[in-house]
This record gives structure tokens, sequence and C-alpha cells, in this order.
């Protein structure tokens, strides 16, 4: 029960990190003007402090607040909407390091710290491995890519009104696909050309049996593993019910606030808030209807027509914000938003793999299981 308690207490602090980031990035007082090569520098910065701070426990709680704070940023970067909404991307990942420190064992050392975050917090063997291209994860890429660059062509083909919305959304929430699958290849292509082994980013969603493993078990998959330790597992003693839909509400609320801090506007995030307030009636309905034990083709198109019918509430939010932004470039432009894409997938994957490789065998997954025994 003790553990239990602690672990809501941890989820406690990235949220209120996240909040204090959105007051940072909307307060009417004070916008600076931060150039893009000095957003870089607080990436780096944030995520070496990050690092340092976790070294006790209530250094990685501080490194939680400051990480969402942080996240603020990019919202006052002076550069296109595209260097903008790449960089608030990788802002991300310091904070999902944080807010997985902030729960871990204490880790002596940096590298020991980095090498359990590579492990997927010491849930996968970090390994060596004979430096190789992997054709399969390669064609993956080429042709989730291929899939990525129609996609856009046809939203942006498509009129925003009338008729023509169910194209715009089929074809978004297409995007969303691609861009898993795009991450699913990227990562164990680059890992392998690098000579390592890493955990999985995401695992094909696409090809998700259930509403339940579509979130549990392939989309977002580190995300997914600290809402189930921090949120779900600790609530789930009181009730399932009570569990999933805390944990949908908390996603919920973390999206609004992100939402918000990349738009400035309530209204479009709050629609794009009440997507994950569906899910969890999604997979109640499921349970109720058995969907586990349908065969798979059936589970995968129950799955697919759920998402499809739930997702223009966060398709649209997601379009406007590319076009009222003009993350993704002119009208007529596929080329440079399909290339971001990608450079955003590989140059994620290339840190990641690179980090792995200066850490590896530092922490195995043996050693992070005794390391939180030993804390608990």
């Amino acid at each position: 029960m003790a553990l239990a308690l602690r672990d809501r207490k941890q989820l406690v602090w990235p949220v209120t990190g996240i909040v204090l980031g959105a007051l940072v990035a909307t307060n009417p007082f004070y916008a600076p003007d931060i150039t893009l090569p000095v957003g870089i520098v607080a990436w780096c910065v944030d995520m070496a402090l990050v690092l340092i701070l976790s070294a006790h426990s209530m250094g990685a709680r501080t490194g939680s607040l400051m990480a969402g704070v942080f996240l603020a940023v990019p919202c006052f970067i002076e550069g296109t909407p595209l260097s903008r909404g790449l960089l608030m991307c990788f802002m991300g990942a310091p904070f999902l390091a944080a807010a997985a420190l902030a729960g871990a064992p204490p880790l002596q050392g940096f590298l020991a710290r980095l090498a359990y975050l590579c492990s997927g917090c010491g849930s996968w063997q970090v390994k060596r491995q004979a430096r190789s291209l992997d054709a399969i994860a390669l064609q993956q890429l080429i042709v989730a890519t291929g899939v990525l660059a129609a996609a856009i062509a046809i939203v942006k083909a498509a009129s925003a009104f009338g008729l023509w919305l169910p194209v715009r959304w089929l074809a978004g929430g297409i995007m969303f696909f691609a861009f898993a699958e795009m991450a699913t290849a990227g990562l164990p292509l680059i890992a392998a050309t690098f000579g390592v082994t890493v955990p999985p980013l995401m695992r094909s969603p696409y090809r998700s049996a259930s509403i339940g493993e579509f979130w549990a078990k392939r989309w977002n998959i580190f995300v997914a593993a600290m809402f189930r330790k921090y949120c779900f597992t600790p609530l789930a003693r009181h009730g399932v019910a009570l569990a999933l839909l805390t944990t949908f509400v908390v996603s919920a609320v973390v999206h609004v606030l992100l939402f918000d801090m990349a738009t400035g506007r309530w209204k479009i995030s709050f629609v794009c808030g009440a997507f994950f307030l569906v899910q969890p009636l999604l997979i109640g309905a499921e349970r109720w209807m058995n969907v586990r034990r349908w065969r798979p083709m059936a589970g995968r198109a129950w799955t697919l027509a759920a998402l499809a019918l739930t997702s223009p509430l966060i398709v649209e939010p997601a379009l406007q914000l590319f076009e009222v932004e003009k993350i993704w470039g002119v009208p007529d432009d596929v080329l440079l938003p399909t290339v971001a894409t990608l450079g955003f997938v590989i140059g994620f994957s290339s840190i990641l793999s690179l980090a792995s490789r200066l850490c590896v065998k530092r922490l195995s997954p043996e050693s992070a299981g005794q390391n939180a025994e030993c804390r608990a």
C-alpha cells in the first residue's frame, strides 16, 4: 500500500511541471524572443540537468518541475513554425526522462542513469551487436514514409468543410499511423547501424487487435509503461474501471495543457482532450463484447473502426495546428513536412542509439529490479 501511494505521488511532480510550463507559455506578462540555436542549447541543458539532478530523489522531483517549465521554450522561438514544432517534440524527451527518473531507484553515476532510460527503465537489456543494415526495417520505413506523403497530399487537397471532412479526417488518421510505423521501423534501423539493440518506441499500432492492446502494448510504449506504473496499477487495487478512467483523464489533462502551450487556444485543446476521455468507454465496450476472443482480423477491424470514428477529436485539432501555424509549409508542399517528419524520426532514433552505444551494459534489467526492491 505504501508503494502504491508513493507511485501516485510520483505522478504529481511531472503533471505539476506541465502545469507550470503551460502557465509560462501562456502568460501575458513576459514573452522573450529566443533564437533557434538558443533553443537547442536549452534542450541540451535541460537534458543534462535532468540527468545530474536525478542522482537523488528530491533532485529528480525538481528535475520533473524544471523539465515541465522547459516545455515552454519552443513557444518563444523566433523561427519557422516547423522549427518550433520539431523543438517541442524534442523537448518531450527530457521531460519524459525526468518523470521516469523521479520514480526510479537512486542510480549513482551519470551514465548509469542514462543507461536506465535507454533500457526502457530497466525493462529491456541494451546490448551490442554487429553493425548491420536492417533491410526489412528500411523497407518498412520507406513504405511508411510514402504512405505519410500520400496522406499529407490528400489532407492538403481536401476541403476543411462539407462532404470533404470525412476524407480529411481519414487521411489525417492515416498520417498518425504512418508516423507510428516510421517510428516502429526507424529506431531498429538506426540502432542496427550503431551496433546496439534498443527498446521499441512503437510496435505497428495499426496491427492492434483491440483498443486495450493499442494503448498498452503498441502506441508510445514508454509513456504507456509510465502511466501503467504510476497511475493505473496503484489505482487498480480500488477497481480496474476507476484506474482505467483516471489514467485516461490524466492523459487528457496532459494533452490539453501541451496542446494549449503549442497553440494558445483553449477550446480546440479541450476537443483534443476529449479524444482520450472516449477511450475508456471503447475499452469497456470491447470487454463487454469480448473482443479479445475474436479472430485477429475481426479484432483489428473493430480497433481501426473505433479509432476512425473517434479520431476527428484529435485529428482535426492537429491539422488545424499544422495549418494555422503553417508548420508544414505552403498548401501545395508535400515534400517539406514529409522530409521533416522523416528527419525527426531519424534524428531522435540516432540520439537514442548513440546514447545506448555510450552506456551499453551499464545497467541490466536485473540490476534495475534489485535497486527498485531495495528502495521499496
